[in-house]
């Protein structure tokens, strides 16, 4: 009686050990699946904030993404939600979209639901009521080196007193100049004295 107890008492825990071990293997294999994967990139971030500063023209870049990859042999980077602030002496400009890549830290390429909102102040002074222009298109591109923004898709740019249509884009963030490339189409509103 006392051996066929301790056989018993065996074999429950052998089959305890066995459904622990099989549990154990099972959350390995859950955990390793939603980790990260070795990639080709260099580095990767989550939910970043990256800041350029430029001493001598007061100017300044902020990239906010969900994620960020960055490729150190090609000098690209991949972006998810990229969210933009450009700021100058003379003018904030938040550019955000759905994906984005950079080429050598210098050309922007931003796609899916891209918007561009101007305000002529800087970010300290920011206030929502003094809102330009806000435009809207699925591809841009940015040069900073350069600061000219073009595309080749079709764009709307609302302003305070008038909204334009059209295809294709070229803006010189220097001289604050645009112009809109081809079926450009455009509805003013006078604005009325109060």
């Amino acid at each position: 009686m006392l051996n066929s107890r301790l056989i018993l008492l065996i074999v429950i825990l052998s089959a305890f050990a066995l459904w622990f071990n099989l549990e154990q293997n099972t959350e390995d294999d859950t955990l390793s699946s939603s980790s990260l994967q070795s990639t080709d990139y260099s580095w990767q971030l989550f939910n970043s904030t990256t800041w350029q500063l430029n001493k001598t023209s007061q100017q300044s870049t902020i990239i906010q993404s969900d994620t960020l990859f960055f490729d150190d042999a090609a000098k690209t980077s991949d972006f998810t939600h990229p969210r933009v602030t450009l700021v100058d002496e003379q003018q904030t400009l938040f550019i955000e979209s759905q994906q984005g890549q950079t080429s050598n830290n210098d050309l922007f390429e931003l796609s899916g639901q891209v918007s561009l909102i101007q305000f002529d102040q800087t970010l300290s002074q920011l206030n929502k009521a003094t809102q330009n222009k806000t435009l809207t298109t699925e591809y841009i591109t940015y040069n900073s080196k350069t600061e000219k923004i073009s595309s080749d898709q079709a764009v709307v740019i609302t302003q305070p007193s008038s909204n334009l249509v059209g295809t294709g884009l070229e803006i010189d963030l220097k001289t604050d100049h645009f112009q809109l490339l081809s079926n450009v189409q455009g509805e003013y509103r006078p604005i009325k004295a109060e």
